[in-house]
């Protein structure tokens, strides 16, 4: 087994993370069994979603399932999640970040470097589904190298267009989650 080498602050490289023999991403004994209740009913995306955005950094209170995940976004998630989620999907701009999350980019600056103020609802909703996007695709791929590769190239599921593009609306982040769903179960076309 391949531990991923450190880059940055990022829950991959943390040690949170190892590349296995089927050169899958899996997330630690230590993390698994923190969140073994979210990862039974939802997958191990989610937590390494909540891991890109903080983890036990950010959270008063670590969510058991998808509810409390709902809680932590509804009542505003740190601001710091956004520095975490920069540092998680490098090397991707910061333009490119505040057009998915659909926060301008010098609101996403500000927000990076405060670090008592909270994101609001749309905008925590979209930091969240962005970062488990972003996990899912790691997942499905691989890595997260080869995940955010893929999010900034082409996609011929895709008509061509970028999966990142298609991020900044649900009805466009439905169809990357459906096509790395494609990509997972090999019905790829």
């Amino acid at each position: 087994m391949k531990t991923k080498q450190p880059h940055s602050r990022s829950p991959e490289t943390t040690g949170s993370w190892v590349l296995a023999h089927d050169h899958q991403p899996h997330i630690s004994a230590e993390l698994r069994k923190r969140y073994s209740a979210l990862i039974d009913a939802n997958g191990t995306h989610v937590v390494i979603a909540l891991e890109m955005l903080g983890g036990d950094e950010v959270f008063s209170r670590r969510p058991e399932n998808l509810l409390d995940v709902h809680l932590w976004v509804s009542h505003g998630i740190p601001s710091a999640s956004i520095t975490h989620l920069a540092q998680a999907i490098e090397p991707l701009p910061s333009n490119t970040l505040s057009e998915a999350l659909g926060i301008s980019l010098r609101t996403l600056h500000r927000k990076k470097g405060a670090q008592s103020d909270t994101l609001s609802v749309a905008q925590g909703g979209r930091a969240f589904k962005f970062a488990e996007v972003v996990a899912k695709a790691t997942v499905v791929l691989g890595s997260r190298e080869t995940a955010v590769q893929w999010l900034t190239s082409p996609a011929i599921g895709l008509d061509q267009q970028k999966p990142i593009d298609l991020l900044a609306t649900p009805v466009g982040t439905q169809l990357v989650e459906e096509l790395l769903d494609r990509i997972e179960y090999g019905v790829y076309a």
